[in-house]
């Protein structure tokens, strides 16, 4: 850093901030990238090293050039040139640029993603914000966070990268990609040149998704002939009718005014692929698309009904707060108190048959054959904070009025569960997606077959299983660069007003989804197992004073565990004895017996019920002369549901030979 002198700040990139800077030996101007590895995963800092890496080989007039890298022990350092102007902020202040501009403009990008490509690099988040103009307004493309080098022999990707105003068609479908994904975004910069909106323009990510998949591209009359036939040659839907780069650099719009370098030509991507190539690519993409189709949950009755229902009219929408209140209307304790008066508690059901189907259940839940049917992968590539926020709020909004057609396919609604998997998803967006997903349930007037469409497609994409893996990234400390590969966790005194209230929307949802289906219990039962978060929640249990709402809900989860799937008693036992011995309180019953919400004391006494009735060992552990006396005096409380629930409790425990 002694070489160069801060003169100001530039802004944000997608790992990191960028000053401009002046190299202290010859005056030079340039750019200067600061990335911390504070509170980054190694998986993290190892993509910010495949970046530089990819950049530092780049060496292209209309490419930004790196000038030099290096790392300290808490950073790394990016010199670049400096460019002049930002391409989005002329945009901003301009609206749109005349033809003849923007077709300088294009050949310079046409020059620079040709390279890229001729080097089997992908740049895969192409968009105005990454296009920046020296001080002869020649067009350099810059930011390589996404990109992607393709060995010799690969021709398409799968995971979904970039910005959702410039992304392919084929992304959205989550069909594999190639090169020809970075000339529809080309497409989409150039056509918003000319125009001032990309193709497909809402703050809506469900709007904007139904737009490139379904809608045609509005073309204007004000054009030349040879630019809209240009344009359309990139915008075309189908990847394999896009133009080709033997097409592109022969097309009169461009034709003549691209910089190609003499090593350019002997590179594969851009060549014509061979009919071997293109046979494989089309045989992959066709074994995708037939097993999507193969676990498709939305059969045409369904579909036929489900437009009918949402043409017949849209019901009001109810604010984001009540969404606590109606969907705990769904799991409180009269329907949970309704539910016991029709439940035998005679601990007799402890058979030797349910011993025999809690070990084998247990045998399924082994973390070796579980994670054959639950994966979690997680991402590092940055989500845009702000962007995203403005697309789900406008998602809320849409599914608040009753537009809840997109939560009904699986595709679409998999886009939206992609936050919950990646480790730099902030709190706030966790927060917005949780919402999203809960409003269906909330919408008065909502269909009871758009409901069961929405739960299906919820089982399908596995919402709850990453809704808990969302939790455990929340609470995880991202490695130093440094550490090895043990997961360390954030103590809850660290946790933050954002945090908690992203961990209350999370289950709050978890809460109504497992009541509703049993399938999603399952689900989170084996979520439990295969990210071996006991510990986790036995934390969250106490969280009675800041948070009492996760305690509330997670101790509905976990009576409702004993309640219907007996056999897994052990992961509650797991959870509530977690680190016994190293705790002189490991859970303290009798603050929540005494807590001054009633309905956790309600709650408390059902699973100290269950406890005893499937798992009295447990319950013995945690039992003491204070538990005895608090809950007893419970059966004179104030509030009737809680003397009910204490009631029963007392009347199942006292028999047990730990009571006395």
């Amino acid at each position: 850093m002694d070489k160069y002198e801060v003169i100001g700040s530039l802004g944000e990139g997608s790992f990191g901030r960028v000053y401009k800077a002046k190299q202290i030996s010859n005056g030079q101007i340039v750019a200067l990238k600061v990335i911390s590895k504070r509170g980054r995963s190694n998986n993290e800092i190892k993509n910010l090293r495949g970046e530089c890496e990819i950049q530092r080989h780049l060496h292209h007039p209309n490419i930004i050039q790196m000038l030099d890298s290096f790392e300290t022990d808490n950073e790394i350092v990016v010199i670049t040139e400096f460019a002049h102007k930002e391409l989005n902020i002329i945009l901003g202040e301009q609206g749109y640029l005349s033809e003849d501009c923007v077709q300088t403009i294009a050949w310079d990008l046409v020059s620079a993603l040709y390279y890229l490509h001729s080097h089997r690099v992908l740049h895969r988040d192409l968009k105005p914000q990454n296009v920046l103009l020296d001080t002869k307004s020649r067009a350099k493309l810059c930011d390589f966070g996404f990109a992607r080098n393709m060995s010799t022999g690969t021709h398409v990707l799968t995971s979904i990268k970039g910005t959702p105003l410039y992304m392919a068609p084929e992304l959205i479908d989550e069909l594999p990609y190639d090169h020809n994904a970075d000339l529809w975004s080309l497409g989409c910069i150039i056509y918003e040149l000319l125009v001032g909106a990309p193709p497909f323009c809402t703050a809506s990510l469900l709007h904007l998704i139904r737009l490139i998949k379904n809608e045609q591209v509005q073309w204007p009359t004000f054009l030349s002939n040879n630019c809209i036939s240009f344009l359309k040659g990139l915008l075309q839907k189908d990847p394999q009718k896009r133009l080709t780069w033997t097409e592109i650099l022969n097309h009169p719009w461009v034709k003549g005014n691209i910089l190609i370098l003499e090593i350019d030509l002997t590179k594969p991507l851009t060549k014509t692929l061979s009919i071997n190539t293109l046979n494989l690519k089309d045989i992959q993409r066709r074994e995708h698309v037939n097993q999507k189709n193969s676990h498709k949950s939305i059969d045409e009755k369904e579909q036929v009904k489900l437009n009918i229902a949402q043409s017949s009219g849209k019901p009001h929408g109810t604010s984001c707060r009540t969404t606590f209140e109606i969907l705990d209307t769904e799991n409180n304790n009269a329907e949970l108190n309704e539910r016991m008066n029709n439940l035998s508690l005679d601990s007799n059901r402890k058979s030797e048959h349910l011993r025999e189907k809690k070990e084998n259940k247990l045998q399924e839940k082994s973390i070796n054959e579980a994670t054959g049917i639950l994966k979690f992968a997680e991402e590092t590539h940055p989500i845009e904070t702000e962007e995203w926020s403005v697309f789900l709020l406008k998602s809320i909004e849409e599914v608040m009025i009753g537009e809840m057609i997109s939560l009904t396919q699986a595709n679409l609604t998999n886009i939206l569960v992609s936050p919950l998997k990646n480790s730099t998803t902030s709190p706030k967006v966790v927060t917005y997606v949780a919402k999203l997903f809960s409003i269906p349930f909330v919408v008065r007037g909502t269909p009871k077959e758009t409901i069961d469409i929405i739960k299906k497609i919820y089982l399908e994409v596995k919402l709850v299983p990453n809704l808990v893996y969302s939790s455990k990234l929340l609470l995880r400390k991202k490695a130093d660069c440094s550490a090895g590969t043990t997961e360390v966790y954030k103590n809850l005194s660290d946790l933050n007003d954002e945090d908690l209230e992203t961990l209350e929307y999370i289950y709050l949802l978890i809460t109504h989804l497992v009541h509703v289906r049993e399938e999603f219990l399952e689900q989170f039962c084996d979520a439990l197992v295969i990210l071996n978060i006991f510990h986790l929640i036995h934390r969250f249990l106490s969280l009675s004073k800041r948070r009492p709402r996760i305690v509330l809900d997670l101790v509905a989860i976990l009576t409702h565990i004993l309640r219907k799937t007996p056999e897994n008693s052990e992961l509650v036992e797991k959870i509530l004895m977690n680190d016994v011995e190293n705790e002189e309180n490991p859970l303290s019953f009798v603050n929540l017996l005494r807590h001054e919400n009633a309905m956790i004391r309600e709650r408390i006494c059902y699973l100290m019920l269950f406890l005893g009735v499937i798992c009295p060992k447990i319950l013995e552990v945690l039992w003491d002369e204070n538990v005895k006396e608090t809950l007893e005096a419970l059966v004179f409380d104030s509030i009737e549901t809680v003397r009910n629930a204490a009631d029963r409790c007392v009347d199942e425990l006292k028999n047990k030979e730990f009571y006395e």
